[in-house]
């Protein structure tokens, strides 16, 4: 059982990091491809999808403003560590005791975004009517499955795991 949760965790580390790094790089995201573009766009689907008021979407649109700022400081620090990491391996040098410490610090620093990603969705949710919130889940259960249809690593663990 514990080893399923380090895989899952792990799982979910590298789809944020992949996620981060696209950003870093000015590339487009997943959140992005799939709707076009950056929060205003993300809102203006989810308005759409959900039928939100002007209410509920101007209070989306703080959620979304507050964690882009929070989201964008943490990317200044996970470049910064990059770059430390970088540096501490240039030239196939390696103090383990070092980039361990830059590891660990890069992990934390991504699973403060998973967090703040999950506490943007529950504010988000608390937003909604309850038909809303039924809509919701339709679309999570829908994107969830998108994201775990065929292909290698998709799909349920082997057994054991």
């Amino acid at each position: 059982m514990r080893n399923r949760i380090l895989v899952i965790a792990g799982i979910a580390v590298l789809i944020v990091a992949a996620t981060i790094l696209a950003l870093a790089q000015g590339r487009p995201g997943v959140g992005e491809k799939m709707h076009g573009g950056g929060p205003g766009d993300m809102i203006e689907h989810i308005s759409r999808e959900l039928n939100l008021t002007d209410a509920q979407k101007e209070q989306a649109k703080a959620i979304f403003e507050a964690q882009h700022a929070t989201e964008e400081e943490r990317q200044a620090k996970l470049e910064d560590v990059r770059k430390q990491i970088d540096a501490a391996t240039a030239n196939g040098q390696f103090d383990e005791a070092q980039v361990r410490t830059l590891a660990n610090q890069q992990a934390q620093l991504m699973a403060d975004s998973i967090v703040d990603h999950a506490r943007m969705h529950s504010k988000l949710y608390s937003l909604l009517t309850a038909e809303q919130k039924a809509k919701a889940d339709q679309l999570m259960k829908r994107h969830s499955e998108f994201h775990r249809g065929p292909g290698p690593g998709h799909g349920p663990p082997p057994p054991g795991m």
